[in-house]
């Protein structure tokens, strides 16, 4: 079986006949715990900010898959940073490079700085999983992803179901190191959807990159006094709730509002009916599902399905509770 020398070819050829007749599987779990083997798998995600408490959802998956597998000698170590520090997350990607884990769960969303990172892994021949989305021809062993381009379909036609002429503000709520890439791809799926159904609906984009409250107050106060016939308004990632407060405050007409992610701050402005739809892609299943896959290929030595895509929820008034 191990091919060892000092063995003859006769008896080999018996054991491998053996071998098939029984279709026996080695026990690789049996053998890791014999060898006292630890793996160590490596988390690099930003930690939760006051700005939105995302990540800390795939966090808890990941913790979960920790516990789980803490009898099968894994261990997870995690490496946290600040979105809007460019000095933390390279501190914590040399951290990793002169780690010894054995597998690697990040999200690519902050690319230009995780290139150097996917390059040591690659060197390395460790695995790396993605979640949230994926870099386009990067040799990760898994992508654990929403469809971007038909998530903004979706948000597109939502919009459509609630009214038929008018705008639809486009507002990105952007960190210092966010991927445009990912959100481009959103909107350009509402785009489509639009011009596919031949709507009467146009688009107006804006990029807010202070998030101070009165900040944001000026700017959407211009920019629909310059669009009144603006109708509906779209995040396009899970800080929804930071326009959600500016429109608690109004007495204006209701406008739509649709956005990402099952976070405690979105959950209260939909019982309130100021959010009207929350996208929703299972972040806790995603980075619980992220361990499970580096288990399965580095401990149980099984082939791992390259790409999962994460069904699109709506979250609703009527159904957020039971979600």
């Amino acid at each position: 079986m191990h091919n060892r020398p000092g063995v003859s070819a006769k008896t080999k050829e018996k054991v491998h006949r053996a071998i098939k007749k029984l279709n026996y599987q080695p026990n690789f779990l049996a053998s890791n715990l014999s060898k006292k083997k630890t793996y160590v798998f490596g988390v690099l995600l930003p930690r939760v900010s006051s700005r939105s408490s995302y990540w800390g959802l795939p966090l808890k998956g990941v913790q979960k898959a920790d516990k789980e597998l803490n009898e099968y000698a894994v261990r997870v170590k995690t490496f946290l940073y600040d979105q809007g520090d460019k000095k933390e997350i390279r501190a914590q990607i040399l951290k990793i490079i002169n780690s010894n884990i054995d597998g690697l769960v990040l999200t690519p969303k902050f690319a230009d700085d995780t290139e150097i990172l996917l390059q040591d892994c690659n060197e390395k021949q460790r695995p790396y999983v993605f979640i949230d989305s994926n870099i386009q021809d990067k040799k990760s062993l898994c992508s654990i992803e929403q469809p971007l381009y038909e998530s903004g379909q979706l948000a597109g036609q939502l919009f459509s179901f609630g009214f038929q002429q008018g705008k639809i503000l486009i507002l990105h709520f952007k960190d210092a190191m966010d991927s445009d890439s990912i959100i481009n791809i959103k909107i350009k799926g509402v785009e489509d959807f639009l011009k596919e159904v031949k709507s009467n609906i146009s688009i107006v984009k804006l990029v807010i990159t202070n998030f101070d409250r009165k900040s944001i107050k000026s700017i959407i106060d211009k920019t629909l006094a310059d669009n009144p016939d603006v109708n509906g308004v779209f995040i396009p990632n899970s800080k929804i709730g930071l326009i959600a407060s500016y429109f608690e405050s109004q007495n204006e007409n209701k406008i739509n509002l649709i956005g990402y992610d099952y976070l405690d701050e979105n959950c209260e402005y939909i019982e309130n009916g100021i959010i009207d739809f929350l996208i929703c892609q299972k972040p806790e299943w995603q980075g619980y599902t992220a361990i499970h896959k580096l288990f399965k290929h580095l401990v149980l030595k099984k082939d791992v399905r390259q790409k999962v895509i994460v069904p699109l929820d709506i979250i609703t008034k009527k159904n957020y509770k039971y979600y």
